[in-house]
Order: structure tokens, then C-alpha cells, then sequence
């Protein structure tokens, strides 16, 4: 009995001292603390270099030689603690703990990692690695293995909610990743929309396990589905300075790094962000938080913020629309985000904002991280979810973030949510994840699949006789052309020369199909004209001219 006792244990030790995973999938270590702590997540501080439990990653052979990444454990439940790693290289990698408790100290072992195939690559992108701004164009990302990353978003602001069913997340993510989309803006809620939503209690000091072992489960789940998440940890609300406090906002982010910094996940510092009155904290308080967050992450991966528009409930003390106009040089922001807001006007802000965005220096991604929801089929139509999205990618967005239906405000059967003054699909006769916006989405993504757009420019000006003209070009070879209101299009391609041909293609953004190719030559000012026009169809109809050098 003892021996079986003897080669069970033998057993449990070599498997866990021999991990065999692939890069960038997520190995965890699970140990028990010997000494009791009343609340362990309060031991968590604001400030970091005070943890109980570390644990050192060293790279001996194969790519990973001479990595070294340190991470910090965390408080998972009862006595359990535990340390989740991320390998970015392959080869082995031998890892120590490090703590003042016993059962958490000096745990030591081996991971031999190998690499994704290239087709296990094409069917989960997020096995190439985090989302980083690219070294090349840094108006664009790529995934760590340098493969460029066209941001297609979706706003998953209240699925923290307790009553939420699992199944009703696996069908979200489901839906979204076979319509394209790459990331989910999830709110990992310290202050939720309500007491059902929030992972923190009413002192923001003691943790619900249950809550966030959910919240683990579910950025696993995209992950498996190539979608990276977008996390952010507090939502603005009047005097949260008192509330909640400087303390419990810190140790909340720090508690997230430690436990979610594994996984393929954005840090954004705050949703609804004031840039200069954020419930009472100032500009200050939220550079430091922001340069925390990326000196505390081993990966140091992209952080931003989301701020709120001018004008607007949240906003009326910030008057900007974008992170680029108070943030921009700050080193730890890798790249702006803007809130048109809601609303027709508003909308119509868009290219504007990226605009600005993309002429400043240094170079840094920018894109809409909430446009003008389509709350209810209809309300804005399917044209405006397009032109938001066309134009602030013709402008030079880096892609773009999509919401609306059930999906924004979690509205769902096991978990209804009133929608206040929103023009919310209170019945559950409609999928929203199948508005006429949310499939517009898709077809983008999937038209630029097949186009090298990390190469191109905004050039608005090769557009003659339009009165919008958006343009995207990598001048004499490709272009990207959107008509708002259809017509033909007059595109200089006099830099190209005479003896230059280029193939075109119409493209439908609200059915994802082309029509009617042909060829035109270079070396002058073109006209295209446009599959449909006016008086043969009387309905204007947006679309989508896609131009490329011949050969």
C-alpha cells in the first residue's frame, strides 16, 4: 500500500515538473498555503514589490535561451493559490516560486513548450501571441509573431451579471468569431452596473471567487475562438474618489494583471474615461495608474483608455474625443481610443476624430472603441453602422468596435436588463447578433482579409466630385474607395503611370458580395462607374470601389 501510495506521488510530481503545452497557451500552477489569511485579496497593495507569492520563468533551451519572466500569483479561493504563465517562445523553460508562506515557497519545475503548426494558426489566430502595435507600420497591430491583427470589436459591457447562463456566452463569442470579429470589450467589473454585475462587494475589499472563476471561464472560451479580450476594470461614477478610493482602484488592477495577465487580453485603464474629472480622481491619479498597469505586466502588452465625448452626460467636464488630445505622449499609452457617442451628429464626428488622430507624432494606432449603437433594428440603420466603420478605416483607423441589440447591455432571457432611455429590443422575438450592422461588420472583415491594408494611407485627396471621399492607398498599387451615397468614382491614378493596369471590383457592404470587374489604366484622373446609379436604381446604396495593380 505504501509503495502504490509512493509511485502515485512519484507520479503527480513528475507530471507536474514536466509540462508539456505550446506557445502562448496558458500553464497554471495551483498550491495550497499552509498559513491562514483572514481576506487575501485585501493583501494584495496598490503599490507593487509587496506580494506573497512570486514566481520566476527562465528560458534553458531552444528559442526561449536567455527569456526571463517573473510574474506574481494570486489568491484563487480558500487556501488555494495559484500562478498562471504564458510562454511567448518554445523550447524549456524552468520555473521557482518564491513566497513567505511554506506551502507556497519553493515550488520549482519544467515546461517543455513546442510551436503551432501554420494551419493551427489559421484556425486560431490568437495562437501567433498578444496584440502589440507593429514595429513597421505603427498606425496598425500585428500579433507577436508579426502577423498583422485588423481590430473588429464588439462591446460586452455588462456580462459579469451573476444570472447570465454560460451557454448564452458560448453562443455570443460563437457568433462573433464566425462573423470575424477579433476582440470582445468585456468590463471585468470592480463598480458594475449594479450590484448583480460587480465582482468586487460594496467596501471593493472582499472578492467573489465564484464571480471571477466565471470571468476566467469565459476569456478562456474566446480565447479558444480566436477572439482577444479587451478588459477594463472601472466604469465612471460621481465621487467614486471616495467610494471606492485610490487604494482599492490599484489593487483592483493589480489583482487582474496578476490573475488574467496569462491570457490574450488588452488593458484598458477605464471605460467612460473623464480625462480630466474622473469621479474625483484627476489626470494625475490616471497617468500613474496607467504607467502601473504596464510596468506591473511582464508581457507589457498595449494599454489604452476609453474615454466619453464632449457633451455628453459623463463628459461634460472633458471636452475631448479622443485619448490623442490629452494623452497621446504619454509613453505607457500604446495607442488612442475615441467615443463618437450616440446619436446621428455625433457619427458624423468620426473621420474627423481619426483624422486627427492619425497626423500625430509619434505614430500610434487609433480607432472608435464605441460608435453609434444599432440599439434597435433600424435606429441608426445599417448605412450608418457602415459609414462609421468605413470611414474611420479610410481615415486610418486600426478597425473598428461595433455594438447594439442584446448584446451591449447583456439583455438577455435568464438576465433582462432595462434599458432606461435607450431604444433597447426589449422583446427576444429578433437576434440582434444578426442585425443588418452586426453582419456589415463581417463582410468588412472578411473584405480586408484579402487586402494588405497595414500598407496602406488615407488619401482622401486622390477622390475628385464627392463629397465625402474616403480613400485608402499604397499609391500605384492598391486602393479602397468608399461611397457613401454610390455614384461612380473619379480617382487620380496619374502617379502611377500610363503603362500601369489596375483590376476593379465593387464591393457590397451590406451583402459582402462584388460585382462587375473590369480593368482601367493609370497615368491620369479615372472615372468608375458604379454597378448602380441614379435614375436606374432610386434608392441610393452604399459602396465599396477595390483597385489593384494588375499582376
Amino acid at each position: 500500500m505504501l509503495l502504490i501510495f509512493f509511485l502515485l506521488s512519484l507520479s503527480l510530481l513528475f507530471a507536474e515538473t514536466n509540462t508539456e503545452i505550446k506557445t502562448w497557451q496558458v500553464f497554471e500552477l495551483t498550491l495550497e498555503a499552509e498559513n491562514e489569511y483572514e481576506n487575501p485579496y485585501e493583501m494584495v497593495e496598490g503599490t507593487p514589490g509587496h506580494d506573497l507569492l512570486t514566481a520566476h520563468f527562465r528560458g534553458t533551451e531552444g528559442d526561449a535561451a536567455g527569456m526571463e519572466i517573473e510574474t506574481v500569483g494570486f489568491w484563487y479561493e480558500d487556501d488555494t493559490w495559484k500562478v498562471r504563465f504564458s510562454p511567448p517562445q518554445s523550447g524549456t523553460w524552468k520555473y521557482s516560486t518564491t513566497s513567505s508562506d511554506p506551502g507556497l515557497d519553493g515550488k520549482s519545475g519544467r515546461i517543455q513548450v513546442s510551436k503551432w503548426s501554420d494551419d493551427e494558426k489559421v484556425k486560431n489566430p490568437v495562437r501567433r501571441g498578444l496584440v502589440n502595435v507593429s514595429e513597421d507600420y505603427p498606425n496598425y497591430f500585428t500579433y507577436s509573431d508579426g502577423t498583422p491583427f485588423f481590430w473588429i470589436g464588439d462591446t460586452w459591457w455588462n456580462w459579469t451579471k451573476r444570472s447570465i447562463q454560460f451557454s448564452s456566452i458560448q453562443n455570443l463569442v460563437d457568433d462573433r468569431a464566425e462573423k470575424g470579429f477579433t476582440v470582445g470589450q468585456l468590463f471585468v467589473a470592480g463598480n458594475g452596473w449594479g450590484r448583480e454585475a460587480s465582482i468586487l462587494d460594496e467596501s471593493y475589499t472582499v472578492l467573489d471567487t465564484d464571480l471571477m472563476a466565471r470571468v476566467d471561464e469565459m476569456i478562456e472560451y474566446a480565447n479558444s475562438k480566436g477572439i482577444t479580450i479587451w478588459v477594463h476594470a472601472w466604469w465612471s461614477r460621481e465621487n467614486i474618489i471616495e467610494t471606492i478610493g485610490v487604494e482599492n482602484v490599484r489593487r483592483w488592477w493589480r489583482y487582474l494583471i496578476h490573475r488574467l495577465g496569462a491570457y490574450n487580453v488588452i488593458w484598458t485603464i477605464a471605460g467612460e474615461y473623464n480625462l480630466y474629472n474622473y469621479g474625483g480622481f484627476d489626470l494625475t491619479f490616471w497617468k500613474d495608474v496607467g504607467q502601473m498597469i504596464k510596468d506591473e505586466d511582464p508581457y507589457e502588452r498595449i494599454v489604452g483608455a476609453h474615454p466619453t465625448p464632449p457633451l455628453w452626460g459623463g463628459g461634460a467636464d472633458a471636452p475631448q474625443w479622443s485619448t490623442g488630445e490629452v494623452l497621446h505622449d504619454e509613453p505607457w499609452l500604446d495607442y488612442n481610443q475615441s467615443q463618437p457617442g450616440h446619436g446621428r451628429w455625433r457619427q458624423e464626428m468620426t473621420p474627423k476624430i481619426i483624422s486627427a488622430d492619425r497626423n500625430r507624432e509619434p505614430a500610434k494606432p487609433t480607432l472608435v472603441t464605441e460608435p453609434w449603437y444599432e440599439f434597435v433594428e433600424g435606429n441608426p440603420s445599417g448605412k450608418e453602422v457602415r459609414f462609421g466603420a468605413w470611414s474611420s478605416v479610410l481615415s486610418g483607423a486600426a478597425g473598428h468596435t461595433y455594438g447594439g441589440g442584446h448584446v451591449w447591455l447583456a439583455h438577455l432571457p435568464e438576465s433582462p436588463a432595462g434599458g432606461g432611455p435607450w431604444p433597447l429590443e426589449e422583446s427576444f422575438d429578433v437576434n440582434t447578433l444578426d442585425y443588418e450592422g452586426a453582419r456589415s461588420m463581417s463582410y468588412m472583415a472578411d473584405f480586408f482579409s484579402d487586402v494588405e491594408w497595414w500598407k496602406m494611407e488615407p488619401a482622401p485627396e486622390l477622390i475628385r466630385d464627392y463629397r465625402e471621399p474616403y480613400c485608402l492607398a499604397n499609391k500605384g498599387e492598391e486602393y479602397v474607395v468608399y461611397l457613401r451615397w454610390g455614384g461612380p468614382a473619379t480617382i487620380d491614378l496619374s502617379h502611377a503611370g500610363e503603362q500601369a493596369v489596375f483590376r476593379y471590383r465593387w464591393f457590397n457592404p451590406a451583402t459582402g458580395e462584388f460585382h462587375s470587374e473590369g480593368e482601367v489604366e493609370g497615368g491620369d484622373v479615372r472615372i468608375i462607374s458604379p454597378v448602380e446609379d441614379y435614375p436606374g436604381r432610386v434608392e441610393f446604396r452604399d459602396w465599396v470601389l477595390y483597385i489593384k495593380k494588375d499582376g
